[in-house]
């Protein structure tokens, strides 16, 4: 505005040098000009000079209004774009002034900080309300990193980063970004870290526990060979016994592997799964079947109770592989005289599938974490139980591949079950798959 002002005060200040010359001049040239013309010519001198800057001054104005008008429909365009940016950001945006009070703020902002019943619920950035008192930061935080992060910013103008966790409704860790905008204002943004970390401590987790599975046999490996190398090799009595140790133990090693290399290629994608028509019940008891052969020696029965004509569809290999697994802790983890139960039952175009035991059971606040890669629910018991750690991963994996579901219940020395479901087959596929099912047929229990 001011200079706009002296703009005006120097054309004034012309005008009137302007005017003065010209009646000097008129004055001088028409002496004998009688005072009527005299104020008639300069009326008309000065309406025709008034005009002429009218029109002027009314084309400047009309541009710089246009202008005006032009610059502010971008603003409001931009404020737009702005706002609903801010809108469906799932970031929390906080934008205080230089007393640290909260003067905008974006919805996901309210599921982050503490904030009035009446600034909740918009689906826009809101502005406080400036007939309601002033909300302070510390009062929406309640955390000292939070309000020390922005005094920083407007203090030193910097930009500032910072780990906080903030706990009013639940644990979470955010990583807040805050920058100086403006003269007195500074914008703060909360990344929720909370699964990043968590996923980093599982990570952290699974690499101590495969050294230590990897460590258990391999310790055992060296120290046989060691002593086939310090003269056992010649002892006849023992060298069989430590060579049929060493092969247990690289057994364990490779099927450690060969789980971890069937757990990634899983996890990234790479298993393609073949579903077809599959006889439920001919294919438990191929693995029942099976697991009875491995544990011979255990005192535990195994028993199926599943309907002949209940078909799913399931990659074949896959789902032995389930069962397999499941079946086989069943029969590891229980006790002697135990049992091991496989029933299913088709319900809403499913089959849940159920694999029950009466063995160690498993504690309640283990059952969330059972299904993670290489956790082992009771140490001191399973790591007597040979064994991988990955096949409930495997499981969990395989079993959401064909879009089913997997659960556990269990109690402490009542035994546990695992239940898993399934796609039902539809009678087309039933009937343009009836050689496969042929082919897996088999006897449907074991004892």
């Amino acid at each position: 505005m001011k200079p706009v002002a002296q703009r005006v005060g120097l054309v004034t200040v012309a005008g009137v040098l302007v005017f003065t010359v010209y009646e000097a001049l008129k004055t001088i040239l028409f002496p004998g000009m009688s005072v009527i013309t005299s104020h008639v010519i300069t009326v008309m001198v000065a309406g025709l000079t008034t005009f002429l800057l009218s029109r002027f001054a009314l084309r400047r104005y009309a541009a710089a209004l246009d202008q005006i008008e032009r610059q502010t429909d971008m603003t409001e365009e931009t404020n737009r774009l702005l706002l609903a940016v801010l809108a469906t950001m799932r970031e929390a945006v906080v934008i205080v002034n230089s007393r640290l009070e909260i003067v905008l703020h974006n919805d996901a902002a309210s599921r982050v900080v503490k904030l009035p019943d009446d600034r909740r619920g918009s689906a826009l950035p809101r502005v406080p309300n400036p007939a309601s008192p002033a909300l302070r930061l510390v009062d929406a935080t309640r955390d000292p990193a939070v309000n020390a992060a922005f005094s920083r910013a407007l203090e030193e103008r910097v930009a500032i980063e910072a780990r906080v966790d903030l706990t009013d409704r639940e644990a979470r860790a955010f990583q807040l970004n805050v920058a100086p905008l403006g003269r007195d204002l500074a914008v703060g943004v909360f990344f929720d870290i909370t699964q990043l970390e968590r996923l980093e401590r599982v990570r952290r987790e699974f690499f101590a526990n495969l050294s230590h599975e990897v460590r258990t046999p391999l310790t055992v490996i060296l120290a046989y060979a060691e002593t086939l190398l310090d003269g056992a090799i010649d002892d006849a009595a023992n060298r069989a016994r430590f060579v049929e140790k060493l092969h247990k133990h690289a057994t364990r090693m490779n099927e450690l592997i060969s789980d971890i290399s069937d757990l990634s290629a899983i996890e990234s994608g790479q298993v393609k799964l073949e579903p077809g028509p599959i006889r439920l019940a001919a294919i438990v008891s191929e693995t029942i079947a099976l697991s009875h052969a491995r544990h011979k020696d255990s005192d535990v029965s195994l028993t199926v109770s599943i309907p002949e004509g209940l078909v799913v569809n399931a990659d074949r290999t896959r789902l032995e592989q389930i069962l397999y697994n499941l079946v086989d802790n069943a029969v590891k983890f229980n006790r002697r005289g135990g049992t091991v139960t496989v029933s299913a039952e088709e319900t809403e175009g499913h089959a849940v599938i159920k694999i029950s035991d009466t063995g160690i059971g498993i504690a309640k606040a283990d059952l969330p974490r059972v299904f993670e890669r290489l956790y082992r629910a009771d140490k001191s018991r399973s790591r007597k139980v040979e064994g991988t750690g990955l096949g409930l991963a495997i499981v969990k994996h395989l079993v959401q591949a064909h879009g089913g579901e997997v659960s556990v219940s269990s109690d402490i020395g009542q035994g546990s079950e695992f239940c898993f479901t399934l796609p039902v087959a539809s009678q087309q596929h039933q009937n343009g798959g009836e050689s496969l099912l042929l082919d897996v047929a088999a006897p449907s229990s074991a004892q």
